[in-house]
């Protein structure tokens, strides 16, 4: 019998008998049960400094324990959060930042503006965002306490934008001296200042990670909203438990056993909906799919062959061959990505997707004849592994000769960086996937840079839609921006196509229905504001 239909049957003990085999210990403690969240976060975590990593699982480590000094609310607004107040002067050059009283870190000691210089410099030296301010900052110091002064040499109208940002990499506070470590070299002890306390003596690698209520800490007034609002705890412990076979972990959730699933595989989605699971999207950015090809060699060196593949592409082609549940994607042809402040339809026709004839006829003009395509083939991910033998498909039926080349992800990510021919070893096409979060501004969106050698692998060029890229921090409003951000996406679109969209998809986190007030964030998982029943 499978275990999917153990599942279904509801034999509990086949569903114990699994779990006790494959799952981590669960910890025996004196705390109340409804007083315990019990998590199964999407990875292991394995290192704890989020300054030198960009792991997503390090940057939820970081969201539990640091605060920071603004946060995002669910539309992505920049809100105060270790801020009481601020001011911008009016020629945009100053920004002077005062913290809110009741701050402190875990050991103790008072958060100080000392503490705010030396985690922002150290941070700067690591992050997109905080290397562009730096690069225009003149001096950063605390003028008291409390006080810090941002002098800059150029304004840079995304400050807070970047000070708010929920994830990779988190521009979190630390105590002076652990932020004054060199942020290549890794902090391995964990203080900050936020509404959770790592318990450095109860995690173990591989297994199992511990946090508990920081009873110190004082929540900002307002309702949770995000990464925002007032950071109020509602449990006393917080167990992270590594539970990687997807099976174990869903029967876990039905027994009990553990209260929150980040990552379910989607298989189980309507089998935990009929034992009454709640079905949550937390993350509404999703992760976007991208067909990269090769810029530097024939045909995709050439635009028209690059823009054959916006004619070929349908989108939901894709997205229904990978996902069985219509809830799960949604087609989206935003660089931007659709659901986020700067999404926008400009530049994209209405026969992308729809016009193989036009796509052959684009291929012919590039120069194209014949010669095998290498397309890289993550047979590891399900959801890569589909998307790829559907491109594979769609190209041969207009004549498009191809060969897939099978590797895992991580062998992909490595053959990618190879600048040699496909012939010698090279690629012409590889898909992949990025967290909508990451790419929601042109800024971040790293596969978007048209930087020549400097771009991610495929390395797009092009001087005009680098310059209206790096011309970005300096629209001074929302309008600004947008218009700005159209711009781009026209440019990317006709002259540049950096890539290929082909769908949005959103994998929902699981709980148990004991749980209320839980809140979805993209790029991170929020963990505050939850409250348990009996």
């Amino acid at each position: 019998m499978t275990v999917l239909r153990r599942l279904k049957g509801g034999l509990a003990g086949a569903m114990l008998t699994c779990l006790m085999a494959t799952a981590p210990a669960l910890a025996q403690t004196s705390v109340p049960e409804n007083r315990v969240l019990r998590v199964v976060p999407y990875a292991d975590l394995q290192s704890l400094d989020p300054i030198v990593t960009t792991l997503g699982i390090v940057q939820r480590h970081a969201a539990m324990v640091y605060d920071v000094l603004f946060a995002r609310d669910e539309d992505q607004t920049p809100k105060p959060q270790m801020v009481e107040s601020w001011t911008e002067s009016e020629d945009g050059l100053t920004w002077t930042f005062v913290l809110r009283d009741g701050l402190a870190f875990h050991d103790g000691a008072p958060v100080t503006a000392e503490d705010v210089v030396a985690s922002m410099t150290r941070w700067a030296a690591k992050d997109s965002f905080g290397r562009q301010i730096w690069s225009r900052t003149a001096e950063l110091k605390a003028a008291d306490d409390k006080t810090v002064v941002w002098s800059l040499n150029k304004p840079y109208g995304l400050m807070l934008y970047a000070l708010s940002k929920p994830s990779v990499i988190l521009p979190v506070i630390m105590p002076k001296r652990l932020a004054e470590t060199p942020p290549d070299v890794a902090v391995t002890e964990v203080i900050g200042s936020g509404p959770f306390e790592f318990v450095a003596e109860e995690w173990v690698p591989g297994s199992k990670v511990v946090y508990k209520r920081n009873e110190n800490y004082v929540p900002r007034d307002e309702p949770a909203n995000g990464a925002s609002g007032g950071k109020v705890v509602n449990v006393d412990r917080v167990e992270w438990l590594n539970i990687r076979d997807q099976q174990s972990a869903i029967l876990a959730l039905q027994n009990g056993e553990v209260d929150y699933l980040e990552s379910p595989g989607t298989d189980f989605l309507p089998i935990l909906r009929s034992a009454g699971i709640e079905i949550r999207r937390t993350d509404t950015l999703g992760s976007q799919g991208m067909i990269r090809m090769n810029h530097i060699h024939p045909p995709f060196d050439d635009i028209r062959a690059r823009r054959a593949l916006l004619y070929l592409v349908d989108q939901n082609e894709f997205l229904t061959t990978m996902f069985s549940d219509p809830e799960l994607y949604s087609t989206c042809s935003a660089f931007l990505v659709c659901g986020a402040p700067l999404a926008s339809d400009a530049g994209v026709e209405a026969d992308f997707g729809k016009d193989k004839e036009k796509a052959k006829a684009l291929f012919a003009e590039a120069g194209y004849d014949g010669e095998t395509i290498i397309i890289l083939h993550p047979t590891d991910v399900q959801t890569m592994n589909s998307s790829t033998l559907v491109l594979a498909e769609a190209l041969r039926s207009i004549g498009v000769n191809v060969e897939l080349q099978a590797l895992d992800y991580a062998a992909m990510s490595g053959r990618r960086a190879s600048r040699a021919a496909p012939s010698e070893g090279g690629w012409h096409i590889g898909l992949t996937y990025w967290p909508g979060l990451l790419i929601s501004d042109p800024v971040g969106n790293i596969p978007l840079q048209a930087s020549c050698d400097k771009a991610w692998p495929g390395w797009p060029c092009n001087d005009e839609m680098q310059a209206l890229i790096n011309q970005f921090p300096d629209a001074a409003t929302p309008e600004d921006r947008q218009a700005l951000a159209d711009q781009i996406q026209v440019m990317a679109y006709n002259d540049v196509v950096p890539y290929v969209p082909f769908g949005q998809w959103y994998v929902p986190a699981a709980h148990s229905p004991k749980l209320s007030g839980v809140i979805g964030m993209p790029g991170t998982m929020i963990l505050w504001n939850i409250s348990k029943s009996e």
